[in-house]
């Protein structure tokens, strides 16, 4: 075999084919290695990796790369998180910055359940109420100073205080006796801290029940000697609704302590339902309260209804004035600042004011014999409209006070009549005069280092001139200056 070998090597013309056979057999050994290599290569790149990204991201072309790279070598290691950069302080679209907490504590707010409460419809006379929860979320507690409505026909209450993370309540009843149709009433909540709110209470008022006369049209005028007369108040349905009076009384309080009742009541009934007359009969006191000149009180008269199932008071007030039978109206007349200025003004009209003074009795007359002034600023004239009846008094502003500070000052107006009545012999008006210089009426005045005050010095060092009053001097040409 070795032999034969040798003799096909030796022989020239198989020697180049023999080494061509062993060139070609080491490049298949070759190929065949390196495709050994890739299969491992390849099976080692089949092993799972670290997630190295959210199935949202997308790798690039170099990052694909590098990551083959990195399993061919065998060296590929778990990817690091990215620490995220700080936001830059200038906003970008779409971008937002947090600000860092402030030191100091956070201060008391007011924060409610809803500021406007709507009560839908109610009868008028009905007496709407409503609490609004009031919850302080700061650290500090939360003072309600005052809580101011609006109108005078709302009132409210309120928690002083609320703690920290607590909660009060402000409660608002309106009274709709006055009104109807669509109302709205509010009140300003004034805190220590936060300053106000408004809350407001609104809803719709129907006239279930019709008063005639109206509560604004009707009172008794007492006059001495002259009996008073019986009102009567009806009382009908103002909607297809039928309503049922079931009492009616009149609880007084005169001087803040219980008094007898001003009136006596009397309820007709002419059909059920739909129309009541309801007869009031004043039954003055003996003693009345000393403390109110003007004699004007009011009869709290409350009527107990109900309108289809729903009961609640109607009041049906009337008002009551005890007047002498000479009287006198206004008994008092004022002068503002504006009417005193008024007298500086040449050719301008000084301010008057006119009183009335008239009897009241059918059958009294009486005459005024003389009218004296207690003042200086002030004058009168007395004109007669009806000769014992009915006069007017004419008082006028005359003479401006003599004042650098404000002042108020009051004249007395007596006028004499010839009435056998000594208390209605001598009759008084007062004249009010409210007068607050301007600034240029006033002494300058400045304070020294102790606090005291003192005229102030001229900056001038020479003497001014008086003024002249006066026609003016004429000149050389025999004009005026």
């Amino acid at each position: 075999m070795l032999s034969l070998a040798k003799k096909m090597i030796d022989r020239p013309g198989n020697r180049l084919g023999w080494w061509g056979y062993l060139a070609g057999a080491r490049l298949r050994t070759r190929t065949a290695f390196v495709a050994m290599l890739v299969c491992c290569i390849s099976c080692v790149g089949c092993r799972p990796e670290p997630e190295t990204a959210t199935p949202g991201e997308k790798l690039t072309v170099s990052e694909l790369e590098d990551l083959l790279r990195k399993k061919k070598n065998n060296t590929t290691k778990p990817p690091v998180n990215k620490v995220a950069e700080p936001l830059s302080p200038e906003k970008k679209d779409g971008s937002y910055s947090l600000k860092a907490p402030p030191n100091k504590r956070p201060q008391s707010k007011v924060s409610s359940d809803g500021r406007t409460f709507d009560w839908g419809s109610v009868m008028q006379g009905e007496v709407v109420t409503h609490d609004f929860e009031i919850r302080n979320p700061g650290l500090t507690p939360l003072i309600i100073e005052d809580v101011k409505p609006a109108c005078g026909c709302t009132k409210g209450a309120w928690t002083r205080t609320i703690a920290p993370g607590g909660t009060g309540k402000v409660s608002l009843s309106v009274k709709t006796i006055r009104f109807s149709g669509k109302i709205r009433k509010t009140a300003e909540v004034i805190t220590k801290v936060q300053g106000k709110i408004t809350l407001a209470m609104k809803g719709e008022v129907e006239v279930a029940i019709i008063q005639e006369p109206p509560p604004a049209n009707r009172g008794f005028v007492k006059v001495s000697g002259v009996p008073l007369e019986k009102m009567k108040i009806a009382l009908r349905k103002g909607t297809e609704r039928t309503f049922k009076i079931n009492t009616v009384s009149c609880p007084n309080r005169i001087a803040g302590r219980e008094s007898p009742p001003l009136v006596s009541l009397e309820l007709l009934e002419f059909e059920d339902g739909s129309h009541y007359e309801l007869v009031v009969t004043p039954q003055l006191p003996l003693v009345l309260d000393a403390d109110n000149p003007a004699q004007l009180y009011t009869a709290n008269i409350v009527a107990n209804v109900t309108v289809e199932g729903k009961t609640f008071d109607l009041p049906l007030n009337v008002a009551i004035t005890i007047k002498e039978r000479i009287d006198v109206s206004p008994s008092s007349v004022l002068f503002g600042n504006k009417d005193i200025e008024e007298l500086d003004k040449p050719g301008a009209a000084p301010a008057t004011r006119e009183v009335l003074i008239k009897s009241l009795h059918p059958a009294h007359s009486f005459n005024i014999a003389e009218v004296r002034i207690q003042g200086e600023h002030i004058k009168t004239h007395l004109e007669t409209v009806t000769p014992g009846k009915e006069y007017k008094l004419a008082i006028e502003l005359a003479k401006k006070p003599n004042a650098t500070e404000t002042r108020k000052i009051i004249e007395t107006i007596f006028v004499d009549t010839d009435d056998d009545d000594p208390n209605l012999q001598e009759l008084k008006i007062k004249a009010v005069l409210l007068y607050k210089p301007t600034q240029k009426n006033k002494s300058p005045i400045s304070s020294d280092f102790n606090g005291s005050k003192k005229p102030t010095k001229s900056i001038k060092s020479q003497p001014t001139k008086p003024k002249v009053v006066g026609p003016p001097a004429p000149n050389a040409t025999g004009g005026s200056s």
